[in-house]
């Protein structure tokens, strides 16, 4: 009796009978996805660098920053400086439920006149990723990175004396990695003194003049932080501090933070 095949199997046995590696490659060229320049107000001297990992798959498509509808990035910004997101995607005309109900101001602007009104206010907004093999958009599916100046950045901008990663802790690492060499250096950074910049930064010190490195709660709609997590959720984690009895919403709690560590 004779084995069945395919023709699939038929020609991963004949590759490896080859010699050929029979493997599928785990990228493809066709996830190569790119970022965008940084935004920097020239007229202004920025105090404040916000980074984030590499634009998302709907911000690549509109080709602006941090366009995902339920990204709380251009919300706490608008809260900090005075306006509301005016801008959305996908058909939709106003805040996500989640945020809406929060939201400090009511005059809307359009994306143009927000990254105005944010430069303005000496800051400035890049990503720390230049390129990467990347299915999606979540930062953990990033492959084979590419990393964007940042150090030439702030030789062009000497005023910014802060970098606030505004996508997390994870980003935060990413840019550990990228620029070890450079975080070595006596007196080139410090550490805001608090458990998620000691968390991505351990070695980096909490004094000095050097610029400092803030973790911001991300903005990212995957980032759920475990403060915010329902009653019974954490109850079954096994938490029973303030928080699994009474859990925060979702958008404050972030928003309280970036107002501590990038607003204040």
């Amino acid at each position: 009796r004779m084995a069945s095949t395919t023709p699939q199997k038929a020609a991963r046995r004949q590759a490896t009978t080859a010699g050929t590696p029979a493997k599928r490659p785990k990228t493809s060229p066709h996830f190569r996805k790119g970022a965008f320049p940084p935004v920097v107000d020239e007229q202004t001297r920025p105090h404040t660098l916000l980074l984030g990992t590499q634009p998302s798959d709907t911000s690549l498509r509109e080709n602006r920053y941090f366009m995902t509808n339920a990204n709380v990035f251009w919300h706490i910004v608008g809260d900090a400086l005075g306006f509301r997101r005016g801008f959305h995607v996908d058909g939709r005309t106003e805040a996500c439920d989640f945020i809406r109900p929060h939201l400090l101001h009511d005059e809307e602007l359009d994306y143009d006149d927000a990254v105005k009104k944010f430069t303005g206010a000496g800051y400035a907004l890049w990503d720390t990723v230049a390129s990467s093999q990347r299915k999606g958009s979540l930062d953990s599916a990033i492959q084979d990175a590419e990393y964007a100046d940042v150090r030439g950045l702030l030789r062009t901008y000497p005023s910014i004396r802060r970098i606030c990663f505004a996508t997390g802790g994870g980003s935060a690492k990413i840019f550990a990695k990228a620029h070890a060499a450079w975080l070595k250096e006596p007196g080139a950074f410090r550490r805001r003194d608090d458990a998620l910049a000691k968390a991505a930064f351990p070695k980096v010190p909490t004094t000095g003049e050097g610029v400092e490195l803030c973790i911001l709660l991300s903005a990212s709609p995957a980032s759920n932080p475990r403060e915010t997590w329902s009653a019974a959720k954490q109850r079954q984690k096994g938490h029973s501090d303030q928080w699994a009895a009474r859990p925060a919403a979702l958008y404050p709690f972030k928003r309280r933070q970036w107002f501590d560590v990038c607003f204040a």
